[in-house]
C-alpha cells in the first residue's frame, strides 16, 4: 500500500507547517483575507443570541492558501483589529490562542490540496466543536464567572445548525475559486 493510500493524506498535505515565502503577493494577500476576515465575521444574520456570520469562509480561504501557521497568526491579528476597530467588549487575550486554533485547524486540513468533503467535515467539527463550544464556552466562564453547563447548552444548538451549513458553504466556495483558477497564482505549491 502507498503512503498515498494511508486515509490522513486526504486530510493533511505533506510540509503543512511550511510557512510561505514572503514576498509583495503573500503580504497584500494576506492583508486581503484578513480585512474580509473582519469585515465578514461582522456581518451577521439572526437575532443576537443565534448569529450565524460568514467570517468562516475567510477563514477558511486563510487556511488553504497558507497552512496552520500563517493561519492561526492571521487569525489572532484579526481578532486584534476587530476589537481594535470596532471595540466590542473587553479584550480578552486568552482568546488569543482560539483564534490561533481555529486558523491552525483551518490550515491543518485544507491546506494543499483540492478541497474534499472529509477535510471540510473535520475542519468544521474540530473549529465548532472543540474550539467554538468547549474552549471557548470554558473561557467565558472562566473570564466572566458564568455557568459552562449553562454557557454549553445554550451554545449547543447553535453549533449543531452551524456546522452542516458551514461546510456546505466552505466546499462549494472553494470549489467554485477552484474551478475558477483564482487561488492558482497565490498558492505556494
Amino acid at each position: 500500500s502507498k503512503k498515498e493510500d494511508w486515509p490522513m493524506s486526504k486530510l493533511i498535505a505533506k510540509n503543512v507547517f511550511q510557512l510561505p515565502k514572503m514576498n509583495l503577493l503573500v503580504l497584500t494577500t494576506s492583508a486581503f483575507l484578513l480585512a474580509l476576515d473582519v469585515i465578514l465575521y461582522k456581518i451577521a444574520i439572526g437575532p443576537a443570541y443565534f448569529q450565524l456570520s460568514f467570517g468562516f469562509l475567510s477563514m477558511a480561504c486563510i487556511g488553504y492558501l497558507y497552512g496552520p501557521i500563517w493561519g492561526g497568526l492571521l487569525e489572532m491579528i484579526s481578532d486584534i483589529l476587530s476589537f481594535t476597530i470596532f471595540g466590542s467588549g473587553a479584550f480578552q487575550i486568552a482568546f488569543l490562542l482560539t483564534a490561533f486554533l481555529g486558523g491552525f485547524i483551518d490550515g491543518l486540513f485544507l491546506y494543499r490540496k483540492s478541497v474534499n468533503w472529509l477535510s471540510v467535515v473535520m475542519t468544521q467539527i474540530l473549529v465548532m466543536i472543540f474550539v467554538s463550544l468547549m474552549m471557548d464556552s470554558w473561557l467565558i466562564s472562566v473570564l466572566f464567572g458564568t455557568n459552562f453547563k449553562v454557557l454549553l447548552l445554550g451554545r449547543l444548538a447553535r453549533v449543531i445548525i452551524q456546522i452542516p451549513l458551514q461546510v456546505i458553504a466552505i466546499f462549494y466556495f472553494i470549489k467554485a475559486l477552484e474551478k475558477r483558477h483564482v487561488f492558482d497564482r497565490m498558492r505556494l505549491r
